[in-house]
């Protein structure tokens, strides 16, 4: 960032809601330069690429938490935005304090279950717990069932398999193909040979029909059913499905810009429809392209330089360009696909690229942080 830059944002209050893949690189990147205000509920980044070894590895948990103070300090806030008054140029949280702003960024991500995401903003302790406890769970459990075969299911059939070869695992997706999105046929049939090739049963093109009925803890055995009449006897279940964005800070005072979806609505410029003072970034935007970290990263970096524009006072912004197609889709530690335009790689360039080490290192790095080893991340 350049001198006149800095210069022109640096009495400027940025405030950004939400402390996830897009939220952190605009923070990291106005930090320093401004009077910055980060919010998250939660005391710690939590890398959710790495959510699912978590529950496979001893100790993993807490390599997906890294916490936000010893990189932001007194710019981190701790609580939940319930509203944004554009007007006033202010949000507010729970329990009624009132944060002004001068430019806003929403990057409040997508809501999932567990083990994919975790909601709340409880300490970290108590999601490395929870995650200790699925592993505990899926260790000593025989039959386990994934429903769902998107990216998330996909994975997540891959990481038991690896680490637990006498589990028998059985994914069920409604699709008669894996992972959702424009991808090549090449793509899906390497995720699906690597998944049978670790002896997981694929039920594709059937619906589950009894989901609200289910335990997804574990506490006892069930019969998952489908509506081809398929019934798949389970230790435990782990719901993949669905990642609806996180719209509670916005969904009701800024209701008249956002989508059915709960996606707001942005120009090419990733600004809130109507508003030049709030951006809005990675999931829970309306930018149609696929949900990506990465993709939520190269919004931060876009906000990050288009907020130095505003404050300058220039209105020729940069534009957020059509991304080609892309995904890195880990099978195991060892295995995976990996897509780059009309180019499909198999497990060796998955595993270089993602698998074998999810970005783990890349965003302690990013934090300003030591990774913890493995002495130190037993609970």
């Amino acid at each position: 960032m350049g001198g006149k830059q800095s210069a022109a944002v640096q009495d400027k209050h940025v405030v950004v809601i939400g402390g996830g893949y897009g939220g952190i690189v605009v923070a990291l990147k106005l930090q320093g330069k401004c009077k910055l205000t980060l919010i998250d509920p939660k005391e710690a980044f939590h890398h959710c690429i790495g959510a699912l070894r978590a529950c496979t590895e001893d100790g993993f948990a807490r390599k997906t938490l890294i916490p936000y103070a010893p990189t932001f300090g007194e710019s981190f806030k701790r609580g939940t935005v319930e509203a944004i008054d554009p007007g006033a140029k202010k949000v507010r949280l729970a329990g009624g304090e009132d944060i002004g702003y001068d430019y806003l960024v929403v990057a409040t991500g997508s809501r999932g279950s567990f083990p994919s995401k975790i909601s709340g903003g409880e300490d970290s302790s108590v999601y490395i717990n929870q995650y200790t406890d699925m592993l505990q769970k899926i260790k000593a459990c025989k039959d386990i069932v994934v429903i769902g075969g998107g990216a998330v299911g996909v994975e997540m059939a891959g990481e038991i398999t690896t680490d637990f070869s006498d589990k028998q695992v059985t994914l069920i997706h409604s699709r008669d193909y894996l992972v959702e999105g424009d991808f090549s046929p090449k793509f899906r049939r390497g995720a699906e040979e690597q998944l049978r090739a670790k002896g997981v049963k694929l039920v594709l093109g059937e619906k589950v029909t009894n989901l609200a009925d289910l335990p997804t803890d574990g506490s006892s055995r069930c019969t998952v059913k489908t509506d081809k009449g398929t019934e798949v006897e389970a230790d435990l279940v782990l719901v993949c499905v669905g990642q609806p964005c996180n719209s509670s800070a916005y969904a009701a005072s800024l209701s008249d810009r956002v989508e059915g979806t709960g996606h707001l609505k942005v120009n090419k410029y990733l600004q809130v429809e109507g508003l030049d003072d709030v951006f809005a970034i990675g999931d829970c935007c309306n930018i149609h392209q696929l949900k990506l970290a990465y993709f939520a990263g190269q919004h931060g970096e876009l906000v990050a330089k288009n907020l130095q524009l505003l404050a300058q006072g220039k209105t020729d912004l940069k534009a957020w360009p059509a991304p080609g197609r892309m995904m890195a889709l880990p099978v195991g530690r060892n295995g995976g696909v990996f897509q780059l335009g009309s180019m499909v790689f198999g497990p060796f360039l998955a595993r270089k690229v993602k698998s074998e080490g999810l970005f783990i290192a890349r965003y302690w790095s990013e934090m300003k942080q030591k990774e913890p080893k493995a002495v130190d991340v037993e609970v």
